[in-house]
């Protein structure tokens, strides 16, 4: 009990850190970047690393049958979409690959708490 509580902690305090990261880009840009230590030629491979991470992310809980987790981890992919949507639209780049990941998000969230549901 004390170290899921203790996990859990630290849980929140990670996430916490990733959403201050985020913020941090979202406001400050370039600045940003060179706070976190990353370059502009290393964005394409950070990017990259980003979906690799979501992809078995995706396996791992199909593989285990956390279907709840799983419908999370998609909506959280649909927001992601949403935001690509957003600021490629925003500088002029082409959307319709975003429109179709994030609907594709929703759809296999959909999918994967009607299995939970049984």
């Amino acid at each position: 009990m004390i170290l899921e509580t203790i996990l859990s902690l630290v849980i929140f305090v990670a996430a916490g850190f990733l959403g201050l990261c985020g913020m941090l880009i979202l406001r400050q840009g370039e600045q940003a970047l060179s706070t976190l230590a990353h370059t502009k030629t290393s964005l394409v491979q950070v990017f990259a690393a980003r979906y690799l991470a979501m992809a078995f992310i995706m396996l791992g809980l199909a593989s285990f049958r956390e279907w709840r987790a799983l419908a999370i981890v998609l909506l959280v992919g649909a927001v992601m979409a949403a935001l690509d949507f957003h600021f490629v639209g925003k500088a002029g780049g082409k959307t319709l690959p975003h429109v179709i990941a994030g609907v594709g998000c929703v759809v296999l969230a959909a999918a994967a708490l009607a299995v939970a549901r049984g």
